[in-house]
């Protein structure tokens, strides 16, 4: 629609009248996704009345989570720490030196100081000969940050929480990187009514065929079809020669190359559950 509907009027009307329609069917990730690309979707389009359908479709969504419903009008954003300045007061020029320091004269409110000598341009001796020489580091090449994406999770990092009947994984692989990359894979690439192989478009989503119980720590069942990770995914994922990739339905599976046993999962496709 934003692609090939020219009129921005008429771009706008569409989008909105889609979004009444369709808002039910979508994640919140999904929502999130398309809000923060309209700009660059709807182009002239963009309107206060767009942004007011989806404020008011995320009000309904997270109506029972006030905290969510706060950090998506005020998202917390981290600013630049400033050093703590102690305060002035209407009395500071009565301050006392430090011991043994030299007297100091207060100039009175208004007054233009007179520059000293030492601080003056050519001026010689201790004070100013130790400023000459100082080095003031305005930023440069900073190391680069280490890629997480193709290393295991760090140890501190959570399991992720797998139904009971599943088991209990032999490592945790995939982590929460890999997992953002499955997810944001598929929802990129899955198109209504187009589905992965072994599975239909039912009820506005593609589902499984025939669903094959399997666990960690065991082998994949005897007899259940299983297909290739998609090559553009497994590149992601594939970053441990001691490790193989299926999928299986809608999980995917890593097996160990030695012993073919399960030793971590990504359930349905990588969508939030």
């Amino acid at each position: 629609m934003a692609l090939t509907t020219h009129d921005p009027q008429e771009r706008q009307n569409k989008s909105i009248e889609w979004l009444q329609k369709n808002h039910a069917n979508c994640s919140p990730m999904q929502l999130a996704i398309l809000h923060s690309s309209k700009a660059s979707l709807m182009g002239t389009a963009d309107s206060m009345a767009l942004s007011a359908v989806f404020d008011t479709i995320m009000e309904k969504r997270m109506a029972n989570n006030p905290e969510a419903l706060s950090r998506y009008y005020r998202p917390e954003v981290q600013g630049p720490g400033r050093p703590k300045t102690e305060s002035t007061t209407a009395g500071a020029d009565t301050a006392k030196p430090a011991a043994g320091a030299p007297p100091v004269a207060v100039a009175a409110v208004g007054a233009v100081l007179a520059p000293t000598p030492s601080s003056m341009p050519g001026a010689t001796g201790g004070a100013a000969a130790s400023n000459q020489n100082i080095n003031i580091n305005m930023g440069g090449a900073k190391p680069p940050e280490e890629d997480m994406s193709r290393k295991m999770p760090l140890p501190t990092e959570p399991l992720f929480a797998f139904p009971p009947d599943l088991g209990t994984p032999l490592l945790n692989y995939f982590g929460k990187i890999r997992r953002q990359f499955a997810r944001s894979f598929f929802m990129e690439t899955l198109t209504p009514g187009k589905c992965p192989e072994g599975m239909a478009w039912r009820s506005d989503q593609c589902e499984v065929n025939i669903k094959v119980a399997w666990r960690f720590g065991e082998k994949v069942p005897q007899g259940a079809k299983t297909y290739p990770v998609d090559p553009k995914l497994l590149e992601k994922l594939n970053f441990d020669a001691g490790y193989t990739f299926v999928r299986l339905g809608a999980d995917i599976l890593a097996l160990e190359k030695d012993t073919g046993k399960i030793a971590d999962a990504i359930l349905n496709l990588g969508k939030a559950i």
